[in-house]
């Protein structure tokens, strides 16, 4: 506790009785500028105004300024602070008036000489006077300037009021934090200036752990910049093409790629965020329609007012059939079609949670702002269990599979889109399409394989936690396989003369991360038959003879995971 605020807390404690404990508020749509005090002044006469440094004829006294810093100003809640009252004395306490604030609603305890300050008061009707002081508040950059009258000694006091939230332990944290494009934090009360004055690369958001990009003026991320989504590199033909800074195609994953090269404010792990992430930080109380304002902080986010009601790309991918041109070639990249597909975009406009609002087609060129950290994941609605249908496998007697495996699968890429270039040598997904004519509305994906090792039945099913939470391809569903279905990977050819053997199929090509060696099993979901509860079926990787085996849980096997969900045929 401040020494003076200490001084003043005993001060008033000894003389309580001597002066009543009154409250004064002030809220931001009673507060009057100089400006419209003069004019009800009826345009006085201007040598009195000049005379106002100076001590009047009336005894008053020059205005006092005082700026606040922030170990002066105590934290009360998410939106409220305190501090010692200056010039508020025991004495005093009942001749304090005028007060007039930026933003707020301002009260004055007379007994503790302390002043508070709510900038997020609450309205009576649809919570106008919330909406209204937040807004100003951001727009001041968050620095409040409180003046009042004490006797005839006018003060004006300022300091700032930033956002706080609650954490888990309901501990009252400092929500927002500008970091340097090195990762450094602003130092001191760099973290206050608006960005006119000390501009940032990046916002932490303590409340969801993750780093935003913040857009800037010039440059690689500038905020005028436009980009295709993913790897996208042709514009659709009812668009402009997309402009950039970079050096190379203005699309995604180039500047995903650019971020993490240069290790934008310290990490290399930068993504196009979700839907559920772009909603942490959006906030229909910041929005502005007549003054065109975003609905986005702008004290923290600056320059995305220029793009007000304008699009930015999420990491969604989906094939939207009522958005496709309604004569589409399949080989058209500047039409909509489902080779190019859509990705869910954010509107910066008051709708932008509507979840009705179409996705757009991935060759449009539209706004992209990075983000980094542990992924806040969006409901899949359309996530299909387990297929019990009978897959029966692919027969290929002359085992040349390699070959023509671009007629089964399909490369996909970190968001769940499938890639422009097909013959790249880096993945994330494969779609398989084999049999897509007997379930034409089900998408079937595998795991590009990360990890090699086997594990234990408890440890597979934490690492599909894991991979969960990290949404490979979009996708937050998958699954161990069930037996039925990882055997589906598996190739009918003839082995030794004998027919209708299976192996490991497409070896050198789409699954060429499968271990293929005599007992290689990789775990399924399906239970043993006779110990449900201690083993679980397992499929054998070979060249030939593959089949499955009942393996206890403790023993070990490989993984590779699948996600089935619905998709419009």
């Amino acid at each position: 506790m401040k020494h003076r605020y200490l001084f003043l807390m005993i001060t008033a404690a000894l003389l309580t009785g001597c002066f009543d404990n009154t409250s004064y508020t002030s809220t931001d749509s009673e507060t009057k500028t100089d400006e419209s005090k003069d004019k009800e002044d009826g345009g006085k006469d201007k040598d009195k105004d000049e005379d106002e440094d100076k001590e009047g004829s009336d005894g008053t006294k020059p205005e006092q300024v005082v700026r606040l810093s922030p170990s002066d100003i105590n934290i009360l809640d998410t939106h409220k602070v305190s501090f010692a009252v200056p010039g508020m004395q025991a004495g005093t306490a009942q001749a304090l008036a005028d007060i007039t604030a930026n933003f707020g609603d301002v009260s004055v305890d007379s007994k503790l000489g302390v002043m508070t300050l709510d900038a997020s008061p609450k309205g009576t009707q649809n919570d106008t006077a919330s909406i209204s002081t937040s807004k100003k508040a951001s727009n001041a950059n968050y620095q409040f300037t409180i003046a009042y009258s004490i006797d005839k000694q006018r003060y004006k006091v300022s300091g700032y009021a930033v956002p706080y939230f609650k954490d888990d332990n309901e501990q009252l944290v400092k929500r927002f934090t500008k970091m340097n494009e090195d990762g450094s934090l602003l130092e001191g009360d760099e973290q206050y200036l608006s960005a006119n004055d000390q501009p940032w690369a990046c916002i932490q958001d303590a409340s969801t752990d993750l780093i935003w990009q913040v857009p800037s003026v010039a440059g690689e991320f500038a905020y005028d910049a436009t980009y295709y989504w993913g790897d996208r590199i042709v514009n659709h033909r009812d668009f402009t093409q997309a402009a950039c800074g970079l050096a190379k195609d203005c699309n995604s994953d180039n500047l995903k790629a650019y971020a993490n090269q240069i290790a934008l404010c310290g990490n290399s792990d930068w993504r196009l965020p979700t839907s559920a992430e772009w909603k942490t930080i959006l906030d229909n109380k910041m929005f502005d329609d007549k003054k065109r304002q975003p609905p986005i902080d702008l004290a923290f986010f600056p320059y995305v007012d220029a793009n007000y009601d304008e699009a930015y790309w999420t990491n969604r991918f989906t094939q939207y059939p009522d958005g496709h041109d309604a004569k589409g070639s399949s080989d058209d990249w500047q039409g909509s079609n489902a080779l190019v597909g859509d990705a869910h975009v954010m509107w910066m406009s008051s709708d932008f949670d509507d979840i009705r609002i179409p996705p757009r087609s991935t060759n449009e060129p539209h706004f992209t702002l990075l983000v980094r950290g542990k992924t806040i994941a969006d409901k899949s609605d359309n996530t299909k269990d387990g297929i019990t249908e009978t897959l029966e496998n692919e027969v290929n007697k002359d085992s040349d599979e390699d070959e023509n495996w671009t007629a089964r699968f399909i490369k996909i890429g970190s968001y769940g889109q499938a890639l422009r270039d097909q013959q790249v040598a880096e993945w994330s997904c494969t779609s398989d399409t084999f049999y897509r004519a007997d379930m034409p509305n089900t998408q079937i994906l595998w795991q590009r394989l990360d990890n090699d090792q086997p594990m234990s039945f408890s440890d597979a099913e934490q690492y599909v936690k894991d991979i969960n939470a990290n949404t490979l391809c979009g996708r937050n569903d998958w699954r161990l396989p069930n037996e039925n279905e990882l055997k589906s990977l598996l190739i009918n050819r003839v082995s030794y003369g004998i027919p209708d053997t299976l192996g490991a199929g497409y070896r050198s090509s789409v699954l060429d991360d499968t271990v293929v060696e005599y007992d290689s099993y990789y775990w399924t979901s399906t239970p043993s038959s006779y110990y449900p509860d201690t083993k679980h079926m397992a499929v054998a990787f070979q060249t030939e003879f593959s089949e499955s085996s009942a393996v206890a849980n403790e023993k070990t096997a490989r993984v590779r995971l699948i996600s089935t969900s619905s998709i419009q045929p």
